[in-house]
């Protein structure tokens, strides 16, 4: 009897916790789907403002020190990021939609992690790459130079270090769900195994 009580303690409080996690979830997943939709509307104002600006120099883009054929070649840069930033909101979704529906220690959940995490570890090298890939195309004449050179202000060393630090946190905690997760499953085979002999 005694011991029963904290059994059924514990089982009311797991399942309190569940129920807290689900309605996180579906709030979450409210906001990634409003955070989606804003981005792929700004994608298409992105894809928009850089025709235009291309068609009609734009007196936004001369105060960057920007040149209209340069806002061209920029065109694709840009939508490749924002891609990846939409698919890092679209696997967070998918994850907040797995707790909603109170899946919360699966392998499905583990891989989305895993993904968000190759997402930042991929933008963080392009926050790297990209800079120095705008000034080769610089050098080499296919695109003019901006003045003044857009180069330092992209390339932020303290925003780069912090999606790579974010990348590493994330792909740990995917590799320690995963973990987890393999002991669960083992720990309940035997747990079945034992059953069986009994």
């Amino acid at each position: 009897m005694n011991a029963s009580a904290p059994a059924l303690t514990r089982e009311v409080e797991v399942q309190s916790k569940v129920r807290k996690v689900r309605t996180f979830g579906r709030f979450a997943r409210v906001v990634c789907s409003v955070i989606f939709g804003f981005g792929v509307v700004g994608c298409g104002a992105f894809v928009l403002f850089g025709i235009f600006s291309a068609t009609w120099p734009s007196p936004v883009l001369r105060n960057q020190g920007f040149t209209a054929a340069q806002a061209l070649a920029a065109l694709p840069i840009g939508f490749v990021v924002m891609g990846f930033w939409l698919a890092v909101v679209y696997q967070l979704y998918r994850l907040f939609g797995s707790l909603a529906a109170g899946e919360i220690y699966t392998s499905e959940n583990v891989r989305r992690v895993r993904n968000i995490g190759l997402l930042y570890l991929v933008l963080a090298v392009l926050s790297i790459a990209i800079p120095f890939a705008w000034a080769v195309l610089v050098r080499t004449g296919l695109i003019e130079p901006s003045s003044p050179p857009k180069l330092e202000a992209w390339l932020s060393w303290p925003d780069t270090l912090n999606t790579l630090v974010t990348a590493g946190l994330i792909l740990l905690a995917s590799w320690i769900m995963d973990v987890g997760l393999y002991e669960k499953d083992h720990a309940e085979a035997l747990k079945r195994d034992a059953d069986l002999v009994i």
